[in-house]
């Protein structure tokens, strides 16, 4: 009794039945791995496009800020040189008072001798208050723009038309205490 007896075919014994499922768990899993690559790889990109964004709005910002920080810079230096103008302006104005004041007290020396010197007195006595005066407007100039130079360093940090009005009043008084001490030179000078 061989196989061959019984009709049926060799080949087509008894084959173990071919089982799906050890195939299709390999392929969900590799699925799911090729999904999850797919996002993380759409993740990283999306990332590192938001990283260059960023990137250009803070050098672009840097730029800015930079040339910024440049022209408060420029105007420092610009009152900075007002500022030793001023100063020299005020030495020279100390310089005048000194002479003023040995002057003073000269023609009172003198006063005594000769009763037209009193007139003199009197009109040197007008220099020394229109001096002080003088002094006065230029120590409060000086005060004012070592003032405006700590809010120009800080210049982002105020309103522009605030800081460009307070400027312009502080120009508008060191021009009158210059005026006022070039008036003083000119009478002076006689």
């Amino acid at each position: 009794m061989g196989l061959e007896s019984v009709g049926e075919d060799p080949w087509q014994a008894e084959r173990p039945r071919a089982r799906r499922w050890p195939f299709v768990l390999p392929i969900v899993v590799l699925s799911i791995l090729a999904a999850c690559l797919g996002a993380g790889f759409a993740y990283s990109n999306n990332s590192a496009q938001s990283w260059r964004d960023s990137s250009t709005k803070a050098t672009s910002e840097l730029a800015s800020t930079k040339q910024d920080l440049a022209s408060v810079s420029q105007e420092r230096d610009k009152l900075r040189g007002v500022r030793d103008e001023l100063t020299r302006a005020q030495s020279s104005l100390a310089d005048v008072t000194s002479k003023y004041n040995s002057a003073s007290d000269r023609i009172r020396s003198l006063s005594n001798e000769k009763a037209q010197i009193g007139d003199q007195a009197a009109l040197m006595s007008g220099f020394v208050t229109m001096s002080h005066q003088v002094t006065q407007e230029m120590d409060q100039c000086i005060s004012a723009l070592q003032t405006l130079e700590g809010y120009l360093v800080n210049a982002k940090s105020y309103d522009s038309v605030s800081l460009g009005n307070y400027t312009q009043g502080i120009n508008k008084g060191c021009n009158q205490a210059r005026a006022d001490s070039d008036a003083l030179s000119k009478k002076l000078a006689g």
